[in-house]
């Protein structure tokens, strides 16, 4: 196979016979821990890359020292810069929150995601930032804009820094962050003290990105899911999945990860109990006809389905009286179709 691939292979909107074959292998071969077939290496290791996954695919790559070294000093780069802004935060009786950046260890994204719910302490740590680290402020997309992220770099780090008022597309409700910074606790990353969110609340939040924001499942998502689930009981997740409006949302989620892992032969039993419990608890499956397409990594979610789980969000929200968030539900899928053809158009790799 040569390393050449087409614009829509890259985006995922062409799934092909071939990206699907060595999704699955590599999934495969991390799942059960077999290594991956001598030739093509380097289309691996790209693939890795792209999913998040590359320090954890090294025992079943020829990834050479180097690369394992600059993936070690780049994981341990973005802990300095938690380090760095934590502390400072902290001192000023700022409390936040890491989302998503440590899910994936050893692996470590190219950012660090704070979520600071007071508008208050929001706008102090953005004060922080521009004024005392000196910061480059980084460019948002409409929606990144309408919902009040902030994202930056700090001189001499090479990851981006990003604080999150909340955690949705649009400014549409799923979690009560409130409860979210409640709950929270401290664990320990890398011999460093962090703040993390709850273990469910972790599950919840990487089911909303993936649905509601990113509209995509890397490997990662797979591999942290089992993960994440494995520290919480089926009855939680449930609670928190009804509480956030997201039933629907979860179980095409689910059902997704479910093809993956058979298509692997892997077998997750936990997943198994979750769809049949979120199918009790939410009503039938409304998207099955939708998951028919190839299983390529990173899995772009048919556009189609992102329309139909909005609208049916919008219903579960007008339903409970949140209506600026159902309208908000209703608002936000052209302006996916937007940002996904201004960002192909300019040539940004769109995961």
């Amino acid at each position: 196979m040569g390393l050449k691939t087409t614009f829509l292979e890259e985006v995922g909107v062409v799934k092909t016979a071939r990206r699907e074959s060595e999704s699955l292998l590599l999934l495969r071969a991390i799942l059960k821990k077999q290594s991956l077939p001598p030739t093509d290496q380097e289309r691996f290791l790209q693939l890795s890359r792209l999913n998040k996954v590359l320090l954890r695919a090294t025992s079943i790559l020829d990834v050479s020292p180097k690369i394992v070294d600059e993936s070690n000093a780049s994981a341990e780069e973005a802990m300095r810069l938690y380090e760095l802004v934590s502390k400072t935060l902290e001192e000023e009786g700022i409390s936040f929150a890491v989302i998503k950046s440590f899910d994936s260890l050893p692996d470590i994204g190219h950012d660090l995601d704070f979520l600071i719910p007071s508008s208050s302490d929001f706008h102090r740590a953005r004060d922080i930032l521009v004024n005392k680290f000196r910061v480059k402020v980084e460019g948002l997309t409409f929606c990144d804009m309408v919902v009040g992220k902030f994202s930056c770099f700090l001189p001499g780090f090479k990851h981006d820094f990003e604080l999150y008022p909340t955690v949705s597309q649009l400014g549409e409700q799923h979690l009560d962050t409130r409860e979210v910074m409640t709950n929270r606790k401290t664990s320990y990353v890398s011999g460093r003290r962090v703040w993390l969110t709850s273990d469910v609340d972790r599950v919840i939040i990487r089911v909303v990105h993936a649905m509601f924001r990113h509209n995509f499942l890397k490997l990662s998502d797979v591999l942290d899911f089992i993960t994440l689930t494995s520290n919480c009981s089926s009855p939680e997740i449930m609670d928190a999945v009804d509480r956030a409006g997201i039933g629907d949302a979860f179980i095409f989620f689910l059902s997704t990860l479910d093809r993956f892992l058979k298509a692997s032969q892997y077998d997750y039993p936990k997943l198994d109990l979750l769809r049949t419990d979120a199918e009790r608890r939410f009503g039938r499956d409304k998207l099955g006809s939708l998951r028919r397409d190839r299983l390529v990594l990173p899995y772009r979610i048919p556009t189609f389905a992102l329309l139909l789980l909005f609208l049916l969000k919008a219903g579960r929200e007008a339903s409970r009286g949140r209506l600026k968030s159902a309208f908000l539900c209703l608002f936000a899928p052209p302006l996916l179709l937007m940002d996904f053809a201004a960002n192909a158009l300019s040539g940004h790799r769109l995961w």
